[in-house]
C-alpha cells in the first residue's frame, strides 16, 4: 500500500485521564487494550485532524504513522525519559504493530536527536529476552508530544520455544562448518554468537515462519576478507540464511600488507600527509579540481590517499551532520580508530570493510571508493541494513551515494589514472555520478558503478525497479546488493541535479538538501529491513521534518539551502520516478516472484488430453513402508556414513500432505574435513517397467529442501539393463531439475579455494538436480513431476527403471527429499475421468525432525510446520473413482 495523505473525520472514542510526572499534568488517551491497527491510525487521525501520513504492509509486517501538522498524535509528558515516553505511547497504540507489553517486547538499542529538537527512540523487539532478528520499531517525539512512529514487528510468536533441542557447542561447531566450506583455506574463528528468532521471508517482504534460531559471526584473520552470519535452525542445525557480511571519531590509523604489523601512518603523525580542504560541489567543472600536493614520495601514496580520503570522510559527515565518527561516541574515544589496512594478498582485486577496518588492494585507493567502505561503518552504527535483497541494495547505495558526495565537493581528481571527462567517454552526465571514475583501468572494470545512467555499464544497474530489465531478483550476490542499488543511486543523483525520467521531471534540489533528507532517513527512520517502499517513506517524512530547519554545508556552515515543500515534492515525484513502490500494474514482489524449487502442485498440468485418464501400470504411497520390490543402495565417498543415509518412510510430511512418503535425510552434521565427513549418496531404484504400445508417463510429488548447490536429489533412468542416466530436460513436461549441483574440485582430493572449479564433494557434483529451498531460504514446497518416457527413448517391449538418487558434500543440511505418490501411467480414453492434475500445493518452513515409520529399525526424521495450503483440482466422474479405488491409488493431499 502507497504511503498516503488520510483524512478522516473526527472518531468518537473513550478517553481516559492518565496522570504522569508532574502533579499538574494530565492528559486524555483513548482506552487501547483491543486496539487493532486500523483503529489506532483511526484515532491517530482524530488526534490530528484529518493531518496523518500512514502505511501498512502485511507481508512486510511493516508500519509508519506520521503526524503532518504541528500536532502531535499524543501529547505526553516531555519531562520523562525518552524510553519511558516511547513504551506510553505503545502501551496506547501497540495495537499499531501487534505489541502488547512494550516493556518486555521491546528493548531500546539506540537514541538518535536531530537538529530540529525531535528525539527518535530506536527499540529492538525481543521474545522472552531473545533478540529478533532484523525487527525495529522507532517512536518519535518533540516536547509536545509523540509526532510518529514507524517499524517492524514480528507477529505470531506466542507459543514459540525458547529452550534450544541442540547443544550451543554443536551449534557453533555446525556455523563454524559452514563458514568453512565456503571459504575452506581460511584461518576461520567464532567471533560471536547468540541464540535468537529469524522470520524467514522478512528480508524480501514476503511471508514467512518464525523460527528458534542460532546465529553464528565467522572472521578470517586479518586480511583474508571473510566475515560471515550463519543463522541456523536452533532445534535441527539446519542453515536458515547466510549472509556475506563483507561490505564491498578522527583517529586513522593505516597498515599494510595486514593489520598484524604495526600502522605505517597514525592521525597527526610525522610522515602522515596534511589534509586537503574541501571545495564544494562544483558541478564538476574540471578548473575547481586539484591533486594532491607534489613531492609525495610515489612509494606512500597509496598509504597517503588512506589516510586523507579516510579523514575526508569523516570531516564530511561531521561538518555535514555533526556526527563524530561512524560510532557516534558509541565506543571509548581511545578506541575511536578509522584503521585502513592496504592489502597485498590472494584476496585481491578488493575493497571491503569488515566490521573493524576497511580494506583496499592496491590500485583501489580512490576517494569515492575509500570514502565508500567508511560509509558501510556509518550505516553499521545507524540504521544497521541488513546486507542481503533490498535492505543490502539499500545499503551499498548509501556507500555509494555519501562516497560520491565527498567526491564531488573534496575538489581532488587523480591521480590514480585517467580521470573521465564530462561527456567523451559516457553520455547522460559524463563522469560527475561514476563511482570510481579515479581508479585504475584494472580496478575500474570491476567497479564503475554510473549513478546518473545506471545501465551505462558492461554489468549494468536498475535505474528502476520495475521498468528496468536489469533489476537483479535472484539470490546471488547476496540477493543483487551491487546491482539493484542502482535504483536509489539514481534517485539521489536526479534529486541533486534534477532529470526527466520514466515520464516524470524531478526537480533539482542540490546536494545539501539532498544528503540531509538522506542521513535524516538513515539515523532516525530507517531499520535494519528497509526495502525501497519503506525508504521512500522514511526520505518523504524526513523532508517533512527538515521544512525550513537551518542545514550545515560541507564547510561545517549553515548553509542558504532551506528545504521547502516543493522539494518534498520533487522528493516524492523522484520515489515514483524509480518505482520504490512499485506501479498501479505491478508491485515489487511481483516483480521478484522468487522461484520456488518446484512449482506448486495446483498449478500441474492435465495428467491426460481431454476425454482421457490415467491408467497406471505402477503406483506406490508408502503406506505400507517400503516394499520389497523396490532397491536400495548408497555409495559413501566420505571417511564418515551420515545418520539414516537410507531412503526411509516418514510420517511426518510438510503441509498439506498427509500419511507417509519416501525420505531422504539432509543431515545438518559432518566437519567437511576428516574424521566427520558425510559425503555420499544413496537411491532407490523402481520395480522395472515394461513399456507397452501405448505412450508412457511418470508422475511423482516431492519435497525438496536442502543446502543449495552442495545437497540435494536427481532422477535417473535405465533402459534394459543399461547403466543409469540422468533424465535429461527434454523428457521432463513439469518440474523438471530446478539446476545442477556445485562443481567438484579440478583434481581429486585437492581443494579449491578459489572457487574457479569448485570444492563441492558431494559425488554428484555438477549433475543436475534438484537442490535448495524456495525463494533462496530454508523453506520448501510440494510440486509434481512428470516425465514422458517416449522422450527417453524407451520403446514398446523395452524395460525401464527409474531411480531417485540423493547426494550430500561433507557437512551442513538442512531437511531433506520427500518423494510421494509415484505412478507410471499410460492415458485411456474414459467416460468423464479426470484430466487434472494433482491437488494441492502447500510450504513448509522445515526444522526440527520427529520420528517417523521404521525401515530395518531405524527411525527417518521428518518434517515440520508448515503453513496450510489451498484447495485445488478436482475429481470428475464416478468412473475413475471406482478405478483408483479399484488400484489401491489415493491421493493424501488436503482439499
Amino acid at each position: 500500500m502507497n504511503i498516503r495523505r488520510r483524512c478522516i473525520g473526527s472518531v468518537t472514542f473513550t478517553l481516559a485521564l492518565v496522570a504522569m510526572g508532574a502533579s499538574q499534568f494530565a492528559q486524555a488517551t483513548p482506552d487501547r487494550l483491543t486496539t487493532t491497527r486500523e483503529q489506532a491510525i483511526s484515532q491517530l487521525s482524530g488526534a490530528v485532524s484529518g493531518q496523518l501520513s500512514s502505511a501498512s504492509r502485511t507481508p512486510e509486517l511493516y508500519t509508519t504513522v506520521h503526524s503532518q501538522s504541528s500536532t502531535p498524535l499524543l501529547v505526553d509528558n516531555a519531562a520523562s525519559s525518552p524510553l519511558s515516553r516511547a513504551q506510553f505511547f505503545l502501551s496506547v497504540y501497540g495495537g499499531l504493530y501487534g505489541v502488547t507489553d512494550a516493556a518486555s517486547e521491546l528493548r531500546q538499542t539506540r537514541l538518535s536527536r536531530d537538529g530540529n529538537g525531535n528525539t527518535h527512540v530506536h527499540l529492538d523487539q525481543v521474545y522472552q529476552g531473545l533478540p529478533v532478528f532484523g525487527a525495529r520499531v522507532v517512536v518519535h517525539m518533540n516536547d509536545a508530544g509523540i509526532i510518529g512512529t514507524n517499524g517492524v514487528f514480528v507477529d505470531g510468536l506466542q507459543g514459540l520455544s525458547t529452550e534450544a533441542k541442540m547443544p550451543v557447542a554443536a551449534l557453533r561447531a555446525r556455523g563454524l562448518a559452514a563458514a568453512r566450506k565456503l571459504h575452506p583455506d581460511a584461518q576461520l574463528s567464532v567471533e560471536s554468537s547468540r541464540l535468537m528468532i529469524y522470520r524467514t521471508g522478512l528480508l524480501k517482504g514476503l511471508a514467512g515462519k518464525n523460527f528458534l534460531a542460532y546465529e553464528v559471526m565467522v572472521k578470517g584473520a586479518a586480511g583474508e576478507g571473510v566475515r560471515e552470519r550463519l543463522i541456523l535452525n536452533a532445534n535441527s542445525g539446519g542453515l536458515l540464511n547466510r549472509i556475506n557480511e563483507i561490505h564491498s571519531v578522527l583517529n586513522r590509523e593505516i597498515y599494510t600488507p595486514t593489520m598484524d604489523a604495526p600502522p605505517v601512518l597514525t592521525e597527526g603523525s610525522a610522515l602522515a600527509p596534511a589534509d586537503p580542504e574541501f571545495a564544494g560541489d562544483t558541478m564538476g567543472d574540471p578548473a575547481s579540481s586539484r591533486v594532491p600536493p607534489i613531492g609525495v614520495p610515489d612509494l606512500l601514496l597509496p598509504l597517503n590517499n588512506l589516510y586523507i580520503f579516510a579523514g575526508g570522510t569523516y570531516t564530511l559527515y561531521k561538518n555535514l551532520f555533526g556526527r563524530d565518527g561512524y560510532d557516534d561516541g558509541a565506543t571509548a574515544p581511545e578506541d575511536q580508530v578509522q584503521r585502513s589496512v592496504y592489502l597485498v594478498n590472494e584476496n585481491c582485486p578488493n575493497a571491503y570493510w569488515d566490521g573493524t577496518s576497511t580494506n583496499y588492494c592496491p590500485l583501489f585507493d580512490a576517494d569515492d571508493v575509500v570514502s565508500h567502505e567508511w560509509s558501510h561503518a556509518y550505516t553499521e552504527y545507524t540504521h544497521g541494513l541488513v546486507y542481503q535483497y533490498q535492505s543490502g541494495a539499500l545499503n551499498e547505495a548509501y556507500s555509494d551515494i555519501f562516497g560520491e558526495t565527498y567526491d564531488l565537493v573534496n575538489g581532488i581528481e587523480g591521480p590514480l589514472g585517467v580521470t573521465l571527462t564530462e561527456g567523451t567517454t559516457y553520455d547522460n552526465g559524463g563522469s560527475r555520478w561514476v563511482v570510481g571514475e579515479d581508479l585504475s583501468e584494472v580496478a575500474a572494470g570491476l567497479l564503475l558503478r554510473d549513478m546518473w545512467d545506471p545501465d551505462a555499464f558492461p554489468t549494468p544497474s536498475p535505474g528502476s525497479v520495475i521498468t528496468s530489465e536489469n533489476y537483479y531478483c535472484g539470490t546471488s550476490d547476496n540477493g543483487g546488493v551491487h546491482t539493484n542499488s542502482g535504483v536509489a543511486n539514481h534517485a539521489y543523483a536526479m534529486l541533486v541535479d534534477g532529470k526527466e525520467f520514466n515520464g516524470y521531471t524531478i526537480p533539482k534540489i542540490g546536494l545539501i538538501k539532498a544528503a540531509h533528507i538522506y542521513f535524516q532517513a538513515e539515523t532516525h527512520h530507517q531499520t535494519p529491513t528497509t526495502n525501497y517502499a519503506q525508504h521512500a517513506d522514511a526520505l518523504e517524512q524526513s523532508c517533512q521534518e527538515l521544512i525550513g530547519e537551518p542545514l550545515n554545508d560541507v564547510f561545517g556552515n549553515v548553509s542558504g539551502d532551506v528545504i521547502t515543500a516543493a522539494d518534498c515534492d520533487a522528493v516524492h515525484t523522484a520515489t515514483l520516478a524509480v518505482e520504490f513502490r512499485g506501479t498501479d500494474e505491478m508491485s515489487v514482489a511481483e516483480k521478484c516472484d522468487y522461484i520456488p524449487v518446484l512449482q506448486p502442485e495446483d498449478s500441474t498440468p492435465a495428467l491426460c488430453p481431454s476425454g482421457e485418464s490415467a491408467v497406471a501400470v505402477l503406483n506406490e504411497d508408502w503406506e505400507s513402508g517400503m516394499p520389497a520390490s523396490w532397491t536400495l543402495g548408497k555409495d559413501v565417498t566420505g571417511d564418515t556414513e551420515a545418520p539414516h543415509f537410507v531412503f526411509e518412510t516418514s510420517g511426518d510430511l510438510p503441509s498439506p500432505h498427509t500419511g507417509h512418503a519416501a525420505f531422504a535425510l539432509d543431515d545438518t552434521g559432518g566437519t567437511c574435513a576428516s574424521g566427520g565427513d558425510y559425503s555420499g549418496s544413496h537411491w532407490m531404484d523402481s520395480p522395472a517397467v515394461t513399456v507397452a504400445e501405448d505412450a508412457l508417463f511418470l508422475e511423482f510429488s516431492h519435497f525438496m529442501q536442502a543446502e543449495a548447490g552442495y545437497d540435494g536429489g536427481n532422477l535417473k533412468y535405465s533402459i534394459n539393463g543399461a547403466d543409469f542416466a540422468v533424465v535429461p530436460d527434454a523428457a521432463f513436461t513439469y518440474n523438471g531439475h530446478s539446476g545442477s549441483f556445485s562443481n567438484a574440485p579440478l583434481l581429486e582430493g585437492v581443494p579449491d579455494p578459489t572457487g574457479l572449479t569448485g570444492n563441492n564433494t558431494n559425488p554428484l557434483a555438477s549433475q543436475s538436480a534438484w537442490t535448495g529451498s524456495d525463494q533462496g531460504e530454508a523453506t520448501g514446497s510440494w510440486g509434481d513431476t512428470i516425465v514422458d518416457l517416449g522422450a527417453l527413448g524407451a520403446v514398446a517391449g523395452d524395460s525401464v527403471v527409474f531411480r531417485w538418487e540423493w547426494g550430500n558434500d561433507g557437512c551442513g543440511g538442512n531437511l531433506g527429499w520427500f518423494v510421494d505418490d509415484v505412478q507410471v501411467y499410460s492415458c485411456a480414453v474414459s467416460d468423464g475421468g479426470t484430466t487434472g492434475g494433482s491437488t494441492t500445493g502447500g510450504s513448509t518452513t522445515g526444522g526440527s525432525t520427529t520420528g517417523g515409520s521404521t525401515t530395518g529399525g531405524s527411525t527417518t526424521g521428518g518434517a515440520t510446520t508448515g503453513s496450510n495450503g489451498t484447495g485445488g483440482g478436482s475429481l470428475m466422474g464416478l468412473d475413475l473413482l471406482a478405478l483408483l479405488a479399484a488400484l489401491g491409488w489415493r491421493r493424501r493431499r488436503m482439499r
